[in-house]
């Protein structure tokens, strides 16, 4: 397996040293953009308006907003963030070295990999990645603080297990057919793996955050969901009540029941931990257990 890591830092300097409109807009277009042109072709659109609506757009890096930028990239740089990103990805492919024969090749032979920044929504700690299309990956930072800091390293190789998982026959495989319980169980493995490297401490606030008063009511509505499909239905529980709101999801199905935010990346990484308490399993042979063998094995909806 193979990275292309794209030289974000580079690029941002060039942004932050461009007073021409047209040509910050090219250098965005040329040195951001077209790497993941690929991934942007699945979603379709145009590669700006794509990039706007992930966050980013070439003015961030003019006027007051390029110097909220300039300082962002500049506590990036200071904490090597982009050199503890690249270092994580090989960390994370030498761990599943026993199952190199599972991740086929065809699939899944390079992957591109930027560490960006970019307007986030609140309550996510002030970072995020995306990786749930194999062959792509991005961490995103939109701002910096002592604790997400510390966590570059977890953030990618959460996203690097999406990759791998994607194209190993495990949970985020199939977008269509996905279900509550596989997607939560794609999630709970990710911070799993993340825990496993880099240590508990650094899990993610999508787990940390979750109000445990709201844990058996959780539960409970995730017990009766855990076969639910279509992919936006799903992702309201995954992501909860409000936050699905926030990004216009359609709730169909979703019962007439406040899900607390982060719920399925919360009760994920616990039926996770329980399987494999019971078991003794690492995450990286529980990525290539069925779901439904962790679902039941865990206990955790008994």
């Amino acid at each position: 397996m193979n990275f292309q890591i794209v030289d974000t830092l580079t690029a941002y300097r060039r942004l932050l040293s461009t007073p021409d409109d047209a040509a910050r807009e090219s250098i965005f277009s040329h040195d951001l953009i077209a790497p993941f042109q690929g991934l942007v072709d699945i979603f379709g659109g145009d590669g700006l308006a794509s990039y706007r609506n992930w966050g980013m757009w070439p003015d961030q890096f003019t006027g007051e907003a390029g110097e909220k930028m300039a300082a962002l990239i500049d506590t990036l740089a200071a904490h090597h963030a982009w050199e503890r990103a690249e270092a994580s990805l090989h960390k994370g492919v030498a761990a599943f070295a026993k199952y190199a024969d599972r991740i086929p090749s065809d699939k899944l032979n390079t992957i591109v990999f930027g560490l960006l920044v970019g307007e986030l929504m609140p309550g996510a700690g002030g970072y995020t990645g995306f990786g749930g299309i194999p062959g792509w990956i991005m961490t995103v930072y939109g701002e910096a603080t002592d604790d997400n800091l510390q966590k570059v390293e977890a953030c990618t190789v959460h996203e690097l297990h999406h990759n791998i998982a994607g194209v190993s026959g495990f949970t985020l495989s199939n977008w269509a057919t996905m279900t509550v319980g596989e997607y939560m169980l794609g999630e709970g493995l990710a911070e799993s793996f993340a825990a496993e490297l880099y240590g508990e401490d650094k899990i993610g606030p999508w787990v940390t955050g979750f109000d445990e008063s709201q844990l058996e009511r959780t539960r409970a509505i995730f017990r009766d969901a855990l076969q639910v499909t279509g992919f936006n239905t799903i992702r309201s529980y995954i992501f909860g009540s409000r936050i699905a709101g926030q990004y216009g999801l359609p709730q169909y199905g979703l019962p007439d029941v406040n899900v607390p935010d982060y719920a399925g990346y919360a009760l994920g990484y616990r039926v996770v931990q329980a399987y494999l308490k019971r078991t003794g399993k690492s995450v990286v042979d529980a990525t290539f257990t069925p779901p439904p063998e962790i679902l039941t094995e865990s206990c955790f909806f008994a």
